[in-house]
């Protein structure tokens, strides 16, 4: 082998899936023991992280509150009112649209005004804690609406200092508590709680200001709203927040806030019908005052008293006549005042009032229809936008039902005028009849038919305003409140325990995914499980590293017998004998070639001849690498030597001045060394010269080696391929690119290189997994006559999974 180092990798071969599960197994326990301490390093890292986190991440603690809802779809709430059938109610709520009402910003954003939520105070120390309700200040800023903040320091003697607005270092400016102060970021007051004035000198209180429309929309994200069952009224909300007593208030004024809401919307056809009847008994009132005085008035100026008794055969029949048209006159004049009011209130989303006297079913069925989708509409705006489809959709049917209205409302008109007219008629031929009245008569009985129809009317809407109060005062909420805000003591974030695992499982997935992806992304070749997937080449065998002894370029001898080069190198020996078949035929020629520059093969050479000297057989190493000289240098031959470049270009004859014996301890082979560096190598290994000096080793010889130069990169190896019997292609593990294996079997099947066989150089089975490494340790020591102790953690290793080490 040579100077470079073996890449620093794991071999656990993960695509194989011939190998066992428990191989594979024990695999991935022998590389976290190489690996304990980078796991060991990863572990202490995540769960210091995981300490820091908890140390620095505030607590957040979950508040609950349960409601029912009264959902009149499903018969859970209590039913509204039915006291009059003639006053507009409202549709039926569910538990799917009060979850969205109680959901929505424009409730949390009363919630947030209210509690002043936009204002926060956290104490300036590790987790910068929340103080909301026991701050011992309280900032207003006169311009709410304005994102800043500022560090608030208590000097003591009712003086606060303000520094860091804005996270600006500016100078300190004091403030006196009690008063408007001008400031970077506005005006603003300070108020401070009179009790532990003295006890909270020195405190420092980070102060923020967030506008009121953002604040809302942060709780309202977190707030959570749901069913406890499907079929279920009832509704949890939650929500998360560090300050316990803050979540509280805000799940408990979001309670309040939604039931005002409720009422205040069911309350609105009312409060229109109210506003209604009132404008028409002042006008009524005014048209009576009137009616009276007009009355006074001329039986003043006429002198007259009652004259009934003048008149009582015709009035019997006028009075019936009278009846009947004060009932149509009474009709019609309600009939004009709720045309006026529509088209006076020209909106289309604005509620009709209900029954003020109209007597028609049919307008009152319309009008009742109207105010629903009326009451609908607003509902779904109110989270919503005019934009919205079913807004818009909504919008298109009220202006087509107005408009339905009023063309029904002209319809009864013309047809009470109609009957109006019909009844002034009869009562004309009435009339005819007392022509012998007084004409005073005539004239007050006319003024006392006004005055009766007024007053009429006047009773009826005082009637109607008593009734619409009562429905007023008796709008419920649309739930009733189960359980209060409340919630455990203990925090729900951060999870100490989930914190715990995820740092143990993050401490160990991290090197192992690092491990893993190197393995995953490994384009070498490492083990003899590389080659022999690939290729059809014969495997010689593979030859280990030994870190050891480096620095040797010879290292078997008879005194090393048993170590592993040795046994692997006798290995190559009997499978290179096996593949030539003729082991006692002498003169075999041997080539040894690779691919990269530092594969081995010179190394491989010469311990190859050692090993094949160490059978009694007769070896020679050829160096006919002319361009480094490699083998000679080894072998500390001198390139100013006689050689194989002197031999070829003429300058020495004798090949036996050119043999040189190596001596490694009691063994000995022949090398004969690449002479001079010649300008033109390739040329002279064309020369026939060398074909006769190989003629003449291979009588002499058992085996003649002869080492080359990289295979493909140069054409020598190619022109010495012809004397050789054998070619040995030289793979380095770690060094040889699996991608190249599909080439290296394209020159094995083309025939260019006799007999080509692969010796895989250089595998490091202390880096290997245990799988691969059993297989040849056991090798070696099956075959020792003292099995040695095992000690330490590879003992306690075989005896977890009953294998040798």
């Amino acid at each position: 082998m040579n100077d470079d180092k073996f890449a620093d990798y794991d071999l656990v071969d993960i695509k194989n899936k011939k190998q066992p599960e428990s191989a594979l197994l024990a695999d991935a326990l022998t590389i976290l023991l190489r690996y304990k301490f980078l796991f060991a390093f990863c572990l202490i890292a995540s769960c210091t992280l995981g300490y820091v986190y908890i140390r620095t991440t505030p607590k957040m603690f979950m508040r609950t509150a349960t409601i029912m809802v009264k959902d009149t779809q499903k018969g859970t709430g209590l039913m509204e009112s039915q006291t009059f059938n003639d006053v507009l109610t409202l549709g039926s709520n569910s538990v799917a649209n009060e979850t969205g009402i109680l959901k929505s910003r424009r409730l949390m954003y009363k919630v947030t005004e209210r509690l002043k939520l936009n204002v926060s105070y956290r104490a300036l120390n590790l987790k910068k804690t929340e103080l909301y309700s026991s701050s011992p200040i309280k900032v207003h800023f006169m311009n709410e609406n304005e994102e800043c903040s500022m560090v608030v320091k208590l000097a003591g003697n009712d003086v606060i200092e303000l520094s860091e607005i804005n996270d600006n270092r500016i100078s300190a400016i004091n403030v006196t508590v009690g008063k408007i102060t001008n400031t970077p970021i506005g005006k603003i007051y300070i108020e401070m709680d009179s009790i532990g004035k003295a006890e909270n000198k020195g405190m420092e209180i980070l102060v923020s200001n967030a506008p009121l429309k953002i604040t809302a929309n942060a709780f309202c994200n977190r707030l959570n709203v749901g069913a406890n069952e499907t079929q279920s009224s009832l509704l949890n909300l939650s929500i998360v927040d560090e300050n316990p007593q803050r979540a509280e208030d805000v799940l408990n004024t979001l309670i309040d806030v939604y039931n005002q809401d409720a009422i205040d919307d069911k309350n609105k056809v009312t409060i229109n019908t109210a506003n209604f009847i009132d404008e028409r008994l002042s006008i009524i009132e005014k048209g009576l005052g009137l009616v009276d005085s007009e009355i006074e008035e001329y039986k003043k100026q006429n002198r007259l008293t009652d004259l009934s008794s003048e008149s009582d055969v015709f009035l019997n029949n006028s009075n019936k006549l009278d009846n009947d048209g004060l009932s149509i006159e009474n009709q019609l004049n309600m009939v004009e005042y709720m045309k006026a009011y529509l088209l006076r209130n020209g909106k289309d989303t604005e509620m009709i009032p209900g029954s003020i006297g109209i007597q028609d079913n049919g307008i009152l069925k319309q009008i009742t229809d109207y105010n629903e989708i009326v009451a609908k509409r607003n509902k779904l705006l109110a989270n919503s936008s005019e934009r919205n489809p079913l807004v818009k959709d909504m919008d298109a049917t009220l202006k087509l039902q107005r408009n339905s209205i009023v063309r029904a409302i002209d319809n009864l008109q013309t047809s009470l005028k109609l009957q109006s007219m019909n009844m002034k008629s009869k009562e004309q031929e009435t009339y005819d009849k007392i022509t012998s009245l007084p004409t005073q008569q005539k004239q007050i009985v006319s003024i006392e038919r006004q005055q009766k129809i007024k007053e009429e009317l006047y009773l009826y809407l005082l009637n109607k305003k008593e009734e619409n109060e009562l429905q007023q005062t008796i709008a419920e909420s649309n739930c009733k409140i189960v359980d209060v805000a409340d919630g455990p003591s203990s925090p729900v974030s951060p999870n100490k325990i989930q914190v715990i695992l995820i740092c143990l499982i993050a401490g160990f997935s991290i090197p192992s995914l690092l491990l893993y992806l190197r393995m995953l992304l490994n384009t070498k070749v490492y083990l003899k499980e590389d080659i022999k997937d690939k290729v059809s080449i014969p495997f010689l065998g593979e030859v280990p590293f030994d870190k050891v002894s480096e620095e040797k370029d010879i290292r078997i001898s008879e005194d090393s017998a048993h170590e592993h080069l040795n046994e692997a190198l006798k290995i190559v020996r009997e499978n290179l004998n096996f593949i030539n078949g003729k082991q006692d035929e002498k003169g075999k020629t041997v080539q040894l070639i690779s691919f990269n520059p530092s594969s081995g093969k010179t190394f491989i050479t010469i311990n190859l001849a050692v090993n094949i000297a160490s059978s009694n057989a007769k070896v020679i190493a050829l160096d006919l690498d002319l361009r480094k000289a490699s083998l000679s240098k080894r072998l500390g031959f001198s390139t100013k030597q006689e050689g194989i470049s002197n031999y070829l270009s003429g300058d020495a004859n004798n090949i036996q001045t050119l043999i040189h014996t190596v001596n490694a301890d009691n063994l000995s082979f022949d090398v004969i060394s690449s002479g001079v560096i010649p300008p033109n190598p390739s040329e002279l290994l064309k020369d026939t010269r060398l074909d006769k000096l190989m003629e003449f080793l291979k009588q002499e010889y058992d085996y003649v080696l002869f080492d080359n130069p990289p295979y493909g990169l140069l054409v020598d190896a190619f022109v010495c391929s012809r004397l050789a019997d054998h070619s040995i292609y030289v793979i380095r593990s770690g060094m040889f690119d699996k991608r190249l294996l599909p080439d290296l079997q394209e020159l094995y099947d083309s025939n260019k290189l006799k007999h080509l066989s692969i010796i895989l150089n250089g595998v490091d089975y202390k880096k290997m997994a245990y799988s691969y490494k059993y297989g040849y340790s056991y090798h070696y020591h099956h075959y020792k006559k003292q099995h040695e102790k095992q000690r330490g953690w590879k003992n306690l290793y075989s005896k977890l999974f009953g294998d040798k080490y």
